[in-house]
């Protein structure tokens, strides 16, 4: 709250008490069983709203105590009730007085002092709120029955009014609540600063009206009435308090963490799409079902596509070739689940129709609780280097059939230095353009040089 509107807050907070203090007193003028009766309906109502606040936030609260008091005050209310219906005056109840009136409001008392003794001695524990219920309820109900049985000591005497049992049940919950008060003081560190001012200033309220409760002599005097009063404000305290710890407090705290985390992801998501831009690999991010989410421009270098024309499009249908979309769809759901795939090798289609060899990993994205939020796929277009392969190897069996069909001759070749036979592996003398023809894809064609042809024929070719 801004310090200059603490002051016009806390004016028109005192102005409503004091219209609620007057309109009680005013109450109280026409009838005091109307008076009390409001005052103690107050009362009752704001014990059903703690315990519905307690139980209906126990699933998230991070304050145990509360949980607890929700749950006493619940049984505080009820005694409350039937206090209001047993009082003197109101016919509701036949055969009861003020002294069973007196009894309930002890009991109660003594309940809401316990209780909040043991929330603060309970910190950050917590208790099975069914087995907390029924311990309640067998207390309660114990306690009901002794008092309309008559078994429960009295309280209050026609003539003689408060019993010495009475005041000391006073000032007992009195010591109490003072020891309720300083345990909350010592445990300051589970409650947040204004809660525990909240809780101090109710319990504070609640040992003046008991101490009201100790003094009167008629249950329609002034004393009286002005305990009732500060009960109304201590149950209104203890409701706010309730509020702040259970409700405001966490939200606030909710709300405030929960822009910090989204401020953080907005940053986060700015280092991502600079990452993404600055990274000249192709990276395509999909959704869970397989639509493009995010395209960088390496991406739209490679395929032609932009990222304003692709986003949310089926990966599968307009970047995968038909005969592979069954093989990588069945991979990238393969990788939703978990597993990182790598060295993957794909065909995939350019805007203008091109078959693009794609080599690429995938690797899931998942949040903070590990459920998949896409998969992440990077790679890189080897079509030009696979188009280099497929040259190389046609060209290395071009000349692996080249070799296969060339015979070479090698080492030393046994030869007749008369006639020119050459021996074989086997032995044989054979010609020796009969030897080169086996082991070679020569073949000769027979001529004579002039000199055998003027030996041979000397009377053709003569000089």
């Amino acid at each position: 709250m801004p310090p200059s509107l603490a002051p016009a807050v806390l004016a028109r907070n005192l102005l409503i008490w004091c219209l609620i203090i007057l309109g009680l007193h005013l109450a109280e003028g026409y009838s005091y069983n109307l008076f009390h009766s409001l005052a103690e309906m107050f009362a009752v109502v704001v014990a059903a709203g703690i315990f519905m606040v307690a139980w209906n936030s126990r699933r998230f609260s991070q304050t145990p105590y509360l949980l607890f008091l929700g749950i006493a005050y619940l049984f505080v209310g009820m005694l409350d009730l039937l206090h209001t219906l047993a009082y003197q005056g109101m016919g509701v109840m036949p055969g009861t007085g003020p002294d069973q009136a007196t009894q309930l409001w002890v009991t109660a008392r003594f309940w809401e002092a316990g209780a909040l003794l043991a929330a603060a001695l309970l910190g950050a524990r917590r208790i099975p709120p069914w087995r907390l219920l029924l311990v309640f309820a067998l207390l309660t109900g114990g306690a009901i029955l002794a008092i309309f049985t008559g078994r429960f000591p009295a309280c209050y005497v026609e003539g003689a009014g408060l019993t010495s049992f009475k005041l000391a049940c006073e000032y007992f919950i009195c010591l109490l609540l003072v020891a309720a008060g300083a345990a909350f003081w010592w445990r300051r560190g589970l409650l947040d600063p204004s809660v525990l001012r909240l809780v101090l200033w109710s319990i504070a309220c609640t040992i003046a009206a008991e101490l009201c409760f100790t003094m009167y002599q008629d249950v329609y005097g002034l004393i009286n009435q002005t305990g009732h009063v500060l009960k109304v404000v201590s149950f209104y305290l203890i409701y706010r308090a309730t509020i702040s710890a259970s409700l405001t407090r966490p939200y606030e705290v909710l709300f405030r963490e929960l822009g910090t985390r989204t401020l953080n992801l907005a940053q986060s998501e700015a280092r991502v799409r600079a990452l993404l831009a600055s990274t000249a690999s192709p990276i395509i991010l999909l959704s869970p079902d397989l639509r493009v989410h995010q395209f960088n421009q390496g991406a739209e270098q490679v395929f032609g596509w932009q990222r304003k024309d692709i986003a949310l499009k089926d990966f599968l249908r307009v970047l995968v070739a038909p005969e592979d979309q069954v093989a990588m769809a069945r991979a990238l759901r393969a990788s939703l689940a978990g597993p990182v795939l790598r060295e993957q090798e794909s065909r995939l289609l350019a805007k203008d129709g091109r078959i693009l060899t794609f080599h690429w990993n995938c690797a899931p994205l998942e949040d903070a609780s590990g459920e998949a939020l896409g998969v992440i796929i990077s790679g890189q277009d080897i079509s030009e280097r696979k188009l280099a392969e497929r040259e190389r190897e046609r060209l290395i069996s071009e000349l692996k059939t080249a070799l296969a069909e060339i015979k070479t001759l090698s080492g030393l070749l046994p030869i007749c230095a008369h006639c020119k036979k050459i021996r074989d592996d086997s032995g044989y003398w054979r010609r020796i353009e009969t030897y080169v023809e086996q082991h070679s894809s020569a073949e000769f064609s027979h001529g004579l040089c002039p000199d055998c042809a003027r030996t041979l024929y000397p009377t053709v070719f003569k000089d």
